[in-house]
């Protein structure tokens, strides 16, 4: 498939899928994790203009050991354009072999294939910290070089816990599945979630094996939003800045996530995203809704009823609470 940059969201491959109207550049529809097939595949926009060999030949070739394709490999993409003033910047997900591309994404793989590199890269670019460090240049275009200067550490004790959460993210289908075998490592069953909100399908967070199934990826809305909470804490410690700090970049220099979290982001008991149509219903009458009203049906064409009752997380608070467990543990590994 050719993706295009509605695909991608932060530490998301699949993000959204382009309607078949494709009306204009915003008719996608956004992906429910939850249901999601194992061997789910995008629709795209996109398909070659020649024969299947013709195109393999011509497409991008990199010399590792010998020139390979591109496609070859599982590659961190990226939003080429920089959205400043949105709800982030540095948009990064690991797409898998077989994957193209059209110019508003850009991709890179590391040299030697090592994967464990690659989810590390891929959980430092997925943080508020890197995020702040690219917004910060206000720069129109997210190019290679820009990926090239960001602060990454390869060696930190904690970079374990960052590569599970990294993977648990973006190995969403079975296409991940030799990612997620080559990362795998014993210790990813001792880890666990660093606070966040106890919704009633919350499993634990080392509860995952060796090979690839459909309980890897973290599909509840709540659970993704955390596993960023905790990479956002992770690469801010790793780096040596303070929870104070990160909490002022994130309050500072992302407005519209700070206003998101505030006023739009709610949550049900079962840590999903509350719709905006049943969110104006209980915003009229309150503990009143009837189950009916609190009835949906998303953009994928599934049904949810979704529980009272309705909050907003709290993301600064989450993010310390990830910080100072992750403090304790740097000091037990240290």
């Amino acid at each position: 498939m050719i993706i295009q940059g509605p695909h991608l969201f932060v530490a998301t491959p699949l993000y959204k899928t382009p309607n078949k109207t494709m009306l204009h550049n915003q008719d996608w529809s956004t992906t429910d994790f939850e249901a999601l097939p194992l061997d789910a595949i995008p629709a795209t926009a996109y398909k070659p203009a020649c024969d299947e060999h013709q195109y393999a030949r011509d497409y991008t070739h990199w010399d590792v050991d010998e020139s390979r394709s591109a496609l070859d490999f599982y590659r961190l993409a990226w939003r080429r354009m920089a959205a400043n003033t949105g709800e982030r910047t540095l948009i990064t997900a690991i797409v898998p072999p077989g994957t193209a591309h059209v110019h508003p994404v850009h991709a890179m793989a590391t040299h030697d294939a090592d994967s464990t590199t690659l989810m590390i890269i891929s959980g430092f670019t997925s943080s508020l910290v890197l995020d702040f460090f690219v917004r910060s240049a206000s720069k129109s275009e997210i190019l290679y070089g820009t990926i090239r200067r960001l602060p990454i550490e390869m060696n930190h004790p904690l970079v374990r816990s960052l590569v599970l959460r990294a993977l648990r993210l973006n190995c969403v289908t079975d296409a991940y599945a030799q990612l997620w075998r080559d990362c795998w490592l014993p210790t990813f069953r001792d880890e666990t979630w660093a606070g966040g909100f106890e919704h009633a399908l919350r499993r634990p967070l080392g509860e995952v094996s060796r090979p690839w199934n459909a309980g890897i990826p973290l599909r509840v809305a709540a659970d993704r939003r955390q596993a960023l909470v905790e990479i956002d804490a992770l690469v801010a410690l790793t780096l040596g800045l303070a929870a104070d700090e990160l909490c002022t970049i994130y309050r500072t220099q992302f407005a519209v996530l700070y206003g998101y979290d505030q006023n739009v982001y709610y949550y049900d008991v079962n840590g999903r995203l509350v719709p905006n149509s049943v969110l104006s219903v209980w915003r009229k009458k309150g503990a009143r809704i009837t189950e009916e009203e609190r009835t949906a049906t998303n953009q994928a064409g599934n049904t949810y009823t979704y529980e009272l009752p309705f909050v907003t997380l709290n993301r600064e608070a989450d993010m310390r609470e990830a910080y100072a467990h992750f403090e304790r543990l740097l000091k037990e590994r240290s």
